[in-house]
């Protein structure tokens, strides 16, 4: 790395090997990312983030209540590590930094959680990892799939915590399937969609305590000799993710038990 302030350089006079080795350095990660995204944004605010999506979850991305999030430098200067309110919860498995120009140097912990400005940069940086992670969703399926069994469950808290992006969120779950006859969370809800029966208006699934559990279940089978397509949710969360979505594309979400 030629500077420490590596990402104050042009993109293009930074190699891969440069974004890996700082990845490395700022999480503590000895694997390479998946992917990363580095801008310099102008405008109603000035900043310059860089945003690395990892290709495996620790142990402590489980536990909401420890500290996660990105760097912040304020005109260069560090900041501080862990400045949570610059990301969702929801997306607390994303590393990087923002470096803004906007903030003055001596603001406090306090006003920077509260700032418009804060809101600003979380609000964009949120929509800029969505659009990440859906750009590899459909240019390299096996990638995305390996980084939805990593971060699958944490990323579906989103579906309940931002409810702007909801529909963001929703297009990059991934579902196991009557269908696909698997316990492997990979059918979209796009894919679910494109398979559904004539005259058929809501998106079926079933929530149990197990993959066995929910396939064999009566209604299932039931909904499986008519030539439908039921969704198999298995994981703690998944129950509680549904009560907030209700529907994808104006198509409502249906139990097979209701």
């Amino acid at each position: 790395m030629r500077s420490e302030l590596m990402w104050t350089r042009r993109n293009s006079d930074i190699t891969d090997e440069e974004y890996k080795e700082f990845y490395q350095q700022i999480s503590s990660n000895s694997s390479d990312p998946i992917l990363w995204s580095h801008n310099y944004v102008e405008g109603k605010n000035e900043y310059i983030s860089l945003l690395y999506i990892p290709s495996c979850a620790t142990s402590d991305l489980w536990d909401r209540d420890c500290k996660h999030g990105l760097r912040l430098y304020i005109q260069h200067e560090f900041i501080m590590d862990n400045a949570a309110f610059l990301m969702p919860n929801y997306l607390r498995f994303v590393c990087g930094l923002i470096d803004s120009a906007d903030f003055p140097l001596n603001i406090s912990r306090e006003i920077l959680q509260d700032s418009r400005i804060s809101e600003n940069v979380r609000n964009a940086c949120s929509k800029r990892v969505l659009k990440m992670l859906s750009l590899l969703a459909s240019d390299d399926k096996e990638k995305y799939q390996q980084l939805w069994e990593a971060f699958g469950q944490i990323l579906k808290e989103g579906i309940a915590e931002d409810r702007i992006n909801q529909e963001r969120i929703a297009q990059l779950l991934r579902f196991a399937s009557t269908y696909t006859d698997s316990n492997i969370q990979n059918v979209s809800l796009e894919e679910y969609i494109s398979r559904m029966a004539d005259g058929q208006k809501n998106i079926y699934f079933i929530t149990a305590d197990s993959y066995d559990a929910a396939k064999s279940c009566q209604n299932v089978e039931k909904f499986r000799n008519e030539g439908i397509e039921v969704l198999l949710l298995f994981n703690p969360i998944d129950e509680w993710m549904m009560s907030y979505l209700t529907e994808f594309t104006e198509r409502g979400f249906q139990s097979v038990n209701d």
